[in-house]
């Protein structure tokens, strides 16, 4: 009796083990952090962050992945990256179209971040312009 439970903790210790490993990843920090400045309000998924200065921490470089967009030191949004493809050169830059982030292109770590389009409600009428703006990014590699 005494051998089965011995046996039956260490199964789950070592499972404990396994399972803590596959997250080792995330925890190290984040893959990248950067800056940007917004010249006006930007929807960037559910958010809407006004015109300023901004700092952001990708947790990391592959789907899934979180944004973590700061104003100074206070966190003010945390978007979830739907879409991801793989580039090897380019700026690091975030794309725009009407006043939404479509893409956030970081070549330092070889990943473009996709976004849907903000869809608001269709409102009859002339349709409005459709107005693109590219945001440069400035990326520092974090520490892992």
């Amino acid at each position: 009796m005494k051998t089965n439970r011995k046996f039956t903790i260490l199964r789950l210790l070592v499972l404990a083990l396994v399972l803590a490993g596959f997250d080792a990843k995330a925890a190290s920090g984040p893959a990248l952090l950067g800056k940007f400045t917004l010249a006006s309000v930007t929807r960037w998924g559910r958010a809407t962050l006004p015109a300023g200065d901004y700092s952001f921490a990708l947790d990391k470089d592959y789907p899934g992945s979180v944004v973590t967009v700061f104003r100074g030191k206070q966190s003010v949004a945390r978007i979830q990256t739907p879409g991801i493809s793989y580039i090897k050169s380019g700026r690091s830059e975030i794309v725009t179209e009407n006043g939404a982030v479509l893409e956030m292109n970081l070549p330092t770590i070889g990943v473009s971040l996709h976004y849907p389009a903000h869809n608001p409600r269709q409102r009859e009428g002339t349709p409005e312009p459709q107005l693109a703006q590219i945001i440069p990014v400035t990326t520092a590699a974090a520490g892992r």
